[in-house]
């Protein structure tokens, strides 16, 4: 299958191995994984999904918190046959990446946090909230293009920038709010313990928005993790440095042990899911 599906996701289906469950950040959708993808198009098959109130999925009733999101994408991987995935999440969708690998450990064979947030602090959350009552009010010009700005900070103003920029202001504004709100008092720190999977950290060298504490974090709760920092990338590597993100986590994903059966790195020769 390849292409975008009906429940809000896009599955570029490549050969064995376990698939990337693709998760992005806020004011994103799937499509900020389609640089990426491309590169590791013909290597991995690709699943790149919509939260809801992203991109085709509608808002939830109510905020759902990481570990609802996270839920939600085991019955999307039980939907698609997956069998093992490794997760892969940017900013907030890498608090519902780590989200799925602490509760679908049987299911995550690596686990991949891009601009890694290890908890929203109550002066994020404040951002947040202010966030969606400004676009609930206004509409998403309300919060642009600081939002924007904010998140490529240090980055040049060129195509990939302004396609996310346009993507970001058409979101929809109660999509956006209620997807925001459901990220607030959000921690993965008690989940470190439960994730037992290889994990890889990528932070951003010029990320204004993440402090490095949060990768640091998540280095001293995680057994088997490593960090590789992308110097000169900000807050949404995924669009603003894909080259240097697609070839960190190809090189991770053939170097880690393969979850079960012995089989050596988790490449795409013979390591089916």
């Amino acid at each position: 299958m390849s292409g975008p599906g009906p429940s809000g996701h896009k599955d570029d289906g490549g050969p064995g191995g376990p698939p990337l469950l693709l998760i992005h950040g806020l004011g994103g959708d799937r499509r900020m994984w389609d640089d990426c993808a491309r590169r590791w198009r013909g290597r991995r098959r690709c699943i790149a999904v919509d939260l809801p109130g992203a991109g085709a999925v509608r808002p939830a009733r109510l905020p759902p918190a990481p570990a609802e999101l996270a839920a939600r994408l085991a019955g999307l991987c039980d939907r698609l046959g997956t069998g093992r995935v490794v997760a892969v999440g940017c900013a907030v969708g890498s608090l519902v990446a780590a989200a799925f690998a602490a509760r679908e450990p049987a299911r995550t064979a690596a686990l991949v946090l891009v601009n890694p947030i290890l908890r929203i602090t109550p002066e994020a959350g404040a951002v947040l909230r202010e966030r969606a009552a400004a676009v609930r009010a206004g509409g998403m010009a309300a919060i642009l293009p600081g939002a924007v700005e904010r998140a490529f900070a240090g980055q040049p103003d060129d195509s990939r920038r302004r396609a996310f920029a346009a993507g970001f202001a058409a979101h929809d504004p109660e999509g956006y709010a209620s997807l925001a709100l459901g990220f607030l008092g959000a921690d993965a720190g008690a989940d470190c313990a439960r994730i037992s999977c290889p994990v890889l950290l990528v932070p951003g060298g010029e990320d204004a928005i993440l402090p490095p504490w949060h990768a640091a974090g998540y280095l001293e709760r995680l057994a088997d993790a490593r960090c590789v920092p992308v110097p000169e990338g900000a807050h949404f590597l995924p669009v603003q440095r894909p080259e240097a993100l697609a070839a960190i986590v190809e090189a991770f994903l053939d170097a880690v042990p393969a979850a079960a059966g012995g089989r050596g790195g988790l490449s795409t020769d013979g390591g089916g899911p």
